[in-house]
């Protein structure tokens, strides 16, 4: 778990080298936010000698003024002496100042979109690349509601700042600018104006730190929202068997009300800066001015124009501010979401299963488990001290009780979980030495969770190939003996299966698998609990492609219909997390053990 101390801006920052975003490429928007500043200072500026010139119905000091003095002595003498040519290229200068800094502007706008966009996009590929690369237990102990919520959501509205960074850099480059102007126009009404943003930062401080506490509570309940969406969408059936629609629709509702009150209030807070800060700003710059002209006197401050002019940034700069709180605000709601995220690139808790740096070169002698112990919970063991030798060319079947870990034993070989060291050798190496893709390469496997995507049914078959041909595919449904069922569907191998299959049986379903690994022609195939989904005229079908397919091959089959396994050569029997008795059929069923006793009960 990342720290939850530290700067909100911080933490952006560390997210950004997280996913390979170099924060340089903010000196883009920065320069031209700069630029932008600068020029908006420039057109402040204008207006005191526009108004002076009214004023006195003469522009002839300009001549002898600060800093536009010296280029309007640089104009033809024709300018220079006709009142209404000067005034006409002061005015053409404020329209060309202003207009550049609307193009900076722009541009500043344009190139912080970008970035936000990208740093975005990079964000979501970051993430989804981090989960794919977490073990099977990280998944197995968390909620992929708030995996999905935390994608589409949170990581947006972590690097939210970084959609409206260009106007706090803009606001702050004109504070710098209007501060630089009013010490010029007068430094002691300046003196006497800078505690007004002092009264602003202290009066919205409170505000940004209820909203801050408030957005922990806003991702905690987003979270709580996406799980409970998926959970109930993915288990219709049961929703619809036990009629909990009215009590599940109670329970959503409780949980979007509450993130709807929050994000209420967040926006009422968030609402409540900008009108704050300008009706300070009113009542103190009011205050201000009187009391300095009672004090000072009117001369001694600036002329009438200048005072407009002064009293015209102070109100802009109020405004940009207020930007600036605005932002802090943003910050704000972005600490709980960006939390969150920060915790997907923390190492801890993420039950990483690493391959070495080994090429598997195949299975040539045999896989061993040596003495394998393993809990997906530290306090308990599901399996104990497991050892058994499956020689290469061998069908090996694994049977017992539910619960007796004959699944978790194909899960580690599976590497979905890491094993211990030198628990699992195969050739007589480690399987943790081996590389994950050369190893996987060489085993397939038919589960009894058959897992299947929103596509079409060649695509399901063909998964995890980037080129297979026709014909492959074609024989891999036929030895699967799904032929006949692909003759009838409209588009054939082209139909779409629906949401994880739920237009097929689960006949349909459990044969799509068999296919799939007959197409990747592993020389290793485990089928755990393989025909568990069929009934008697399809098993049998079934069963033909399995035998054909385990022909030459390592095969381990887990089995709770003993009469599948007649034909392998060894069987192991486990109960409880350990080996019970091992052997070939006649020899379990002459020892009248466990497996007889399995026998027996299956012969009905």
């Amino acid at each position: 778990m990342p720290q939850k101390g530290g700067s909100v801006i911080g933490k952006i920052l560390h997210l950004l080298r997280e996913i390979r975003i170099h924060p340089a490429y903010l000196l883009i928007p920065i320069s031209l936010s700069l630029l932008t500043a600068a020029f908006e200072g420039i057109g402040m500026g204008l207006l005191i000698p526009i108004l002076n010139g009214f004023l006195q119905k003469s522009f002839a000091f300009i001549l002898n003024a600060p800093f536009i003095g010296p280029l309007a002595q640089k104009l033809p003498p024709a300018f220079l002496q006709n009142d209404r040519l000067l005034f006409g290229v002061l005015l053409a200068g404020f329209i060309a100042v202003f207009i550049i800094k609307n193009i900076f502007r722009y541009l500043s706008v344009v190139s912080v979109g970008f970035f936000a966009e990208r740093s975005l996009h990079h964000l979501r590929k970051a993430l989804f690349g981090k989960y794919l690369s977490f073990g099977k237990l990280f998944f197995d102990r968390t909620n992929v509601g708030h995996h999905t919520t935390l994608l589409s959501e949170f990581s947006f509205q972590a690097l939210r700042p970084l959609q409206t960074i260009d106007s706090f850099i803009n606001s702050l480059f004109s504070l710098v600018v209007y501060l630089t102007v009013l010490l010029l126009i007068s430094w002691k009404l300046t003196l006497i104006a800078l505690p007004l943003f002092v009264l602003l930062h202290f009066a919205i401080r409170t505000m940004i730190l209820t909203i801050k506490s408030h957005s922990q509570q806003l991702m905690l309940r987003g979270s709580e929202l996406g799980k409970k969406s998926v959970e109930i969408l993915s288990t219709i059936p049961l929703v619809k068997s036990y009629r909990t629609e009215h009590q599940e629709q109670r329970q959503y509702a409780q949980i979007s009300n509450e993130k709807a009150v929050l994000d209420f209030r967040v926006r009422t807070l968030q609402a409540l800066i900008l009108p704050l800060q300008e009706i300070i700003t009113l009542l103190v710059a009011s205050t201000i001015f009187i009391g300095a002209i009672v004090w000072f006197g009117r001369e001694q401050i600036a002329s009438a124009p200048a005072l407009v002019v002064y009293f015209y940034i102070v109100l802009n700069a109020s405004s940009k501010f207020g930007t600036l709180s605005g932002f802090r605000g943003t910050l704000a709601v972005a600490s709980g979401p960006l939390n969150e995220v920060l915790t997907v690139f923390a190492e801890q808790g993420k039950f990483f299963v690493r391959g070495g740096s080994s090429i598997f070169p195949g299975l040539t002698s045999s896989i061993e488990f040596c003495n394998l112990s393993f809990g997906y919970l530290e306090e308990r063991e599901v399996l104990k001290d497991i050892s058994f030798t499956i020689k290469r060319g061998q069908m090996v079947a694994i049977v017992g009780p539910t619960g007796a870990g004959k699944s978790t034993l194909i899960n580690l070989l599976m590497r979905y979980y890491d094993c211990p060291p030198d628990s699992i050798r195969i050739n007589g190496t480690d399987v943790r030495s081996f590389t994950l893709d050369s190893y996987l390469k060489h085993i397939a496997l038919v589960s009894q969770d058959t897992l299947l995507i929103h596509d079409s049914l060649r695509n399901n078959i063909a998964y995890g190939f980037k080129e297979v041909s026709d014909a492959a595919v074609r024989e891999a449904v036929e030895r699967a003996r799904l032929s006949e069922f692909v003759a009838n569907l409209p588009q054939g191998l082209d139909t779409f299966i629906g949401d994880r299959g739920v237009k097929l049986s689960g006949g349909e379903k459990q044969r799509v698998s068999i296919a799939r690994a007959l197409l990747k022609q592993s020389e290793i195939l485990i089928l755990d609990e393989a025909t568990s989904s069929l009934d008697s005229r399809t098993e049998k079908l079934i069963q033909e492609a399995i035998d054909e397919a385990i022909h030459d091959r390592t095969a381990i089959v887990i089995a709770h219909r003993l009469s599948t396994i007649q034909h392998a050569d060894r069987i192991v029997t486990m109960e409880n997390g350990r080996i019970a008795e091992e052997g070939t059929l006649q020899e379990l069923l002459d020892r009248k053990g466990l497996f007889y006793a399995l026998w027996e009960e299956q012969k009905f």
